[in-house]
Parts: structure tokens; sequence; C-alpha cells
């Protein structure tokens, strides 16, 4: 039987009425986006519901919002959502297992059993998609597991259209605090991030840093232009995210060719061992932009973070050790 009863027209009214009331109030991205998936589950008599956000860097679709289930990450283009977000189109299903972009790992993993999909691209105001709304599980009138319908389809287009807007307002307002080269977080936004999710982590956990500087890097856009020199920024950028281990782990673009790994729940030591196999990688990589093959050498400084500390302080460490890896003859870790 399914977990959430069918409402009546009464008691749907009832809490589209709540849901605008606390939306009226609310000026937090996060709880906005909770509440308008909430909605969005109401208006179609859903099971469950979740939010999700293409991240185009990445080549992947994660939940911002995910009822009644943890984040869940996917590969770009893969399943119902990914085929909904690379289509432009709405996707309804009712009977999950016979359709083959249907990705049932989630299910296997969680236990949950999917069996109707209605799944709804969200677009920002130029009409470019930029997320997707999906409900799972229609509930009937017997308060079963029923089938969307094309009404389903309208209803919840309005959840989808708000939802566009928050996303495009949010990602616009994130743009003062992005570096346009990288798509990293800039050195200004660093400040915001410290404040609002490191200082959490510091009251009960290790907080290590990494400052990893490109070695020679003036060399390079004088050899090859600054064109280049953007790109390698770029591809050096992805190499460190490629390493990266866990979803709260940070990398910000600290100045010209330096970067901020910022590794929550990680140790001095384990800080040291990442920043060598991220040494490694870099060296070992080869960037080719038409006829130029490139490699280039890092240098990498670790610290580690203490809640005592003010935001600059606990950087400082490991801008010195940066200085004394480049002093000893760079392409190498200090810590």
């Amino acid at each position: 039987m399914a977990e959430h009863k069918m409402l009546s027209a009464e008691e749907m009214l009832a809490q589209i009425f709540e849901y605008m009331n606390q939306l009226m109030q609310e000026q937090d991205f996060s709880s906005t986006i909770m509440i308008l998936t909430e909605l969005g589950r109401t208006l179609v008599n859903a099971d469950r519901a979740s939010f999700w956000m293409w991240d185009r860097r990445n080549h992947q679709h994660y939940t911002i919002v995910a009822l009644d289930n943890g984040k869940i990450i996917v590969p770009e283009g893969k399943g119902i959502v990914g085929a909904s977000i690379l289509k432009n189109e709405t996707i309804l299903i009712n009977d999950a297992s016979q359709d083959y972009r249907f990705a049932s790992e989630v299910d296997e993993n969680t236990g949950y059993v999917t069996r109707s999909i209605l799944c709804m691209p969200v677009t920002d105001s130029s009409g470019s998609v930029i997320g997707a709304y999906q409900a799972i599980n229609k509930i009937d009138e017997t308060g079963d597991f029923g089938a969307f319908s094309e009404e389903d389809k309208t209803r919840l287009a309005l959840a989808a259209v708000y939802c566009g807007k928050m996303l495009e307002s949010y990602m616009l307002s994130n743009e003062n605090y992005m570096d346009s080269v990288t798509g990293l977080r800039s050195r200004k936004g660093f400040y915001e991030y410290y404040n609002k999710r490191i200082l959490p982590f510091l009251f009960q956990d290790n907080v290590s840093v990494v400052m990893a500087d490109i070695d020679m890097f003036s060399l390079t856009n004088r050899i090859h232009g600054k064109s280049i020199g953007d790109l390698v920024l770029r591809e050096c950028a992805d190499l460190i995210l490629y390493q990266l281990q866990n979803l709260n782990d940070e990398v910000v673009r600290w100045e010209e060719d330096c970067f901020l790994i910022i590794l929550p729940k990680c140790n001095m030591s384990e800080a040291a061992e990442f920043a060598e196999k991220l040494r490694s990688a870099v060296e070992n990589a080869e960037f080719q932009y038409g006829d130029y093959k490139i490699r280039i050498t890092i240098s990498c400084g670790v610290g580690e973070m203490k809640f005592e500390n003010s935001s600059d302080d606990n950087i400082a460490p490991a801008m010195s050790k940066l200085t004394r890896a480049k002093q000893l003859g760079r392409n190498r870790v200090e810590y």
C-alpha cells in the first residue's frame, strides 16, 4: 500500500494554500525549494518527489531535494531524469520496469520499488533546461498506487515553473561568487562558503586545506598566450575536482594560478596523502590543444584549520608550506 493517502479536493486545496503561505514568508533557497517540492508532490498525489539540478561542468544530475531519500547523483543523460533533461521533454511512465531508460540501481540500493514516474524538465527564463522535477508512484483514490495522467502533467507544471524561477535566481546570485574561467568558487565566494559550511564542521571535526599552485604558470602564459593559459587552468581545475572523494570537499580558485582545496573530516596526514596523489596526477597529465602538448607540475602546501582561528589565519599555514615547497624546488608537497 502507498505511504501517502490520496487527498480530497478540499484537503489538497488546504495544503496548497499552506505551502503558498510558507513560500511568502520564506527567503532561504533550500527551504523554498523543499516547500516547492512538497507542493509538487501534493498537486499530483505522488508518494515521492525530487528536484534535480543539471551539473553541466561535472556531467551529472543530482538532487537538490529528494523527499524521503538521501542525495542522489547520476551520470549525465542517465535514467528517466537524464532523458527528460537532455531531450527537454516531459516523460510519463506508468510501468517503470518496462522502460529501457529506467535506472533500477537506485531502487536496488534503497529497497524502494518505483512503479510510475512523471518527470518534467525545469527551464530558465530563456528556455534552457537547468534541471528537472520528478514525481514517483501516483496514489489513487483507494490509497494504493495508480497511474499518472495528462491532468497530472498540467498540475506539476505549476511547481516546475516555480522551481525553475528559484533555481535560476539562485544560480544568478551565485555568479558573483564564482570564477568565470574555471567555474570554481572564487576567493570572494570562499568567505561566504566558510561561514556557512566550514564553521559548522570545525565545531566537531577536522578540516584540512591544501593550497596548490601551478609551477611557472607565467611562463606558460608567455609562451602559449593567455587563451591557452586559461584552458590549462580549466583542465587543472577539472583534474582537481576529479580527485575529490567526498561531497563536502570544495575547490576555490584563490589567485591566478593557485587553488585552495578544502577537505572537511580530513586530518593533516590524510590531506597530505591527497595532495601527493594530486601532485602525481598533474605531473603525469598531458594537456593537448591543437598542435600544443603541454605538461605542468604543481606545488602544494597542507594545513589544518582550527575553530578559534579566523578564516585567513586558517589558510596561512598552508600558504606558508606552499612557499616552502616552491623554495625547495617546486613539484612537491610540504606539510
